[in-house]
């Protein structure tokens, strides 16, 4: 396996986890008013939750390709 090619991916994982990670704490720094329904928040937790999911994904992703240059 060419490792380059491989710390370019991970490195790009990276920022994508990066970029998540600000977008999730954005979600998550918005005010929410206790006076309102849960229910008129779900769309904000399905966004959070999105943005977990992709951060999940990335880092799976890494693990796996420093699985494939490095096997133990």
């Amino acid at each position: 396996m060419n490792t380059t090619t491989a710390k370019r991916v991970i490195k790009r994982q990276f920022n994508i986890i990066i970029d998540e990670e600000k977008k999730l704490k954005r979600i998550l720094s918005m005010e929410t008013n206790e006076e309102h329904p849960e229910a008129l928040f779900s769309g904000l937790y399905s966004r959070a939750e999105q943005h977990l999911e992709e951060i999940v994904k990335a880092q799976n992703k890494i693990v796996l390709l420093q699985n494939l240059i490095n096997p133990e």
